[in-house]
């Protein structure tokens, strides 16, 4: 079975994608994981592994951008220094240092986990404006399609540079605000994701799928189902008690919060691989 068969199964039963990198920076790097450090991370999420058994290794992006931007102030001097709605973005994305980290950080996951799926979670073009805009700027940002096929070609060239590491799957993340976005509009990350192999998805965490989302790989939304359906399981269902609901998803994406106990998380964790 190839990685990109494992991605959404396994024994024959849902596959379980965990979103756990909140819940194990405070139980095993003391609420700061260590994202700026290549080894520390490998072994952070070694442990972390070990003790949750994710079916893939995310890479999250939208988390290492931003610890990024706050130890390197230079750079965020220089997203500020235009106005234009896609500037912050544009100029994120064009930084050396920061490209050569995250791949040498991807080939080292690859290496590490030979035999895990590596999938890298990226913020989608509509998304990544948005982020790069907030982090520099205080004021909101109206953001139109003129911006967002503007940043899907700045978003596309980035992902070149991760061609060679051996990722299996690209997954562009959602929020509530972007998740209306015309699907067509990505379509130059499709072209490189399709280029070098990797599995497309979405991650629509409200479920308000984008229009056009049937062309992908894989969704993941709560209502999802079928064969490219992952069932999304926000912070909450760590509170729960209720038997977990059966799902006709092909996997399942659950969102670990920082604040869980580990012996629900434990217990909660079982219940999914029954």
């Amino acid at each position: 079975m190839s990685n990109s068969d494992k991605l959404f199964s396994h024994n024959g039963q849902p596959g379980l994608w965990l979103d756990y990198f909140d819940y194990a920076g405070r139980l095993l790097a003391n609420g700061a994981p260590p994202w700026l450090s290549e080894a520390d991370v490998i072994a952070w999420l070694r442990k972390a592994q070990g003790l949750l058994r994710s079916q893939v290794i995310m890479l999250p992006l939208d988390r290492l951008c931003g610890v990024w931007l706050e130890s390197h102030p230079l750079l965020a001097e220089a997203m500020a220094k235009r106005q234009r709605s896609t500037f912050a973005l544009k100029t994120l994305l064009a930084d050396e240092a920061l490209r050569a980290y995250l791949t040498s950080l991807a080939r080292s996951l690859r290496d590490s986990f030979a035999e895990t799926p590596i999938v890298l979670r990226c913020p989608s073009p509509a998304l990544w404006i948005q982020q790069a805009w907030s982090a520099v700027n205080d004021e909101p940002l109206a953001v139109g399609n003129e911006d967002i096929d503007s940043a899907a070609v700045y978003s596309a060239d980035f992902l070149r540079a991760f061609g060679d590491v051996g990722l299996d799957a690209l997954l562009l993340q959602e929020s509530e605000l972007t998740e209306a976005t015309d699907i067509t509009l990505y379509r130059p990350l499709f072209n490189v994701a399709a280029h070098y192999r990797w599995a497309t998805g979405l991650l629509a965490p409200t479920g308000q799928l984008i229009e056009g989302s049937e062309s992908l790989g894989f969704v993941i939304s709560p209502q999802a189902s079928g064969d490219k359906g992952g069932q999304y399981l926000a912070t909450d269902y760590w509170q729960q008690t209720d038997p977990v609901a059966e799902s006709a998803a092909a996997f399942r994406y659950a969102q670990i919060p920082a604040d869980a106990e580990p012996e629900i998380v434990l217990q909660r964790l079982a219940a999914l691989r029954a």
